[in-house]
């Protein structure tokens, strides 16, 4: 039987607040894990067309592109699809860290804003939503 246990800032968490946790859990994972498909599409870019590395960072990519589809396809048996789209631009705040992690790309304010702004409105679009 499920009993109601106190968060860690004392509220109270529900079976729903859970399940919507692990939806969420899903959705994000999905969208950061299709956000690497662009990282190895950039890594497959920089080596000779038809090598071995440019088959095996394709192949990373491809294989990052059925995962996100299996997660993608698990978000939407959680959530609505204009709610779990909504939250793909999150995906724009992976890029953005991504291009300054891994290829030493500059975050220029404008890009920290645009990102903060995406947040913003994935926020402001999905509060109250399901």
């Amino acid at each position: 039987m499920w009993c109601a246990r106190p968060s860690a800032q004392g509220h109270v968490m529900t079976k729903n607040s859970l399940s919507r946790a692990k939806g969420l859990l899903i959705l994000h994972s999905g969208i950061l894990i299709y956000s690497f498909s662009a990282v190895f599409i950039k890594q497959a870019a920089a080596k000779e067309f038809f090598s071995f590395g440019f088959f095996l960072f394709y192949a990373l990519s491809l294989a990052s592109l059925f995962c996100y589809a299996l997660l993608w396809q698990q978000a939407l048996r959680r959530f609505s699809l204009s709610f779990a789209y909504i939250h793909r631009a999150a995906g724009m705040l992976w890029s953005v860290l991504f291009g300054a992690l891994l290829f030493y790309e500059t975050i220029t304010l404008k890009h920290a804003l645009g990102v903060l702004l995406i947040i913003m409105g994935i926020g402001l679009a999905v509060s109250g939503d399901e």
